[in-house]
């Protein structure tokens, strides 16, 4: 299931991209598998239509949701090596802040501790 951080500075319709790039990765979704209605999310996660309808056009116009008006939203055949490259993307990030953290006086106790209340926080 998607979680979103109402607290996050992330807007949330990205919070539904990486939760369905999440779910891709984790094998929770498969390429063919059909996502949930737009409206039906929407009511699940509480949010309005229309953030959710963002979030399913951006996917589609990525290639992670293969589209058709009026039909469901299936995920693609490329949608498993569109999520891979986000985690690319996410390890250089992360291992930046870890970097940038170190430079910057943090202990790896610190730093660890960090991840720990991340982990706490958000499963």
């Amino acid at each position: 299931m998607i979680k979103i951080d109402m607290h996050s500075p992330t807007p949330i319709y990205e919070q539904i991209k990486t939760g369905f790039k999440g779910l891709v990765r984790k094998a929770l979704m498969l390429p063919g598998d059909a996502a949930p209605s737009i409206r039906t999310l929407a009511a699940q996660l509480k949010l309005n239509p229309n953030t959710v309808a963002r979030a399913y056009r951006e996917l589609t116009a990525e290639g992670f949701f293969e589209s058709k008006r009026g039909e469901e939203n299936i995920v693609s055949p490329k949608a498993a090596r569109l999520a891979e490259s986000d985690t690319k993307t996410l390890k250089a990030k992360i291992a930046d802040a870890v970097a940038d953290g170190l430079k910057n006086g943090l202990s790896l106790r610190d730093i660890e501790e960090i991840i720990n209340k991340v982990k706490r926080d958000t499963v």
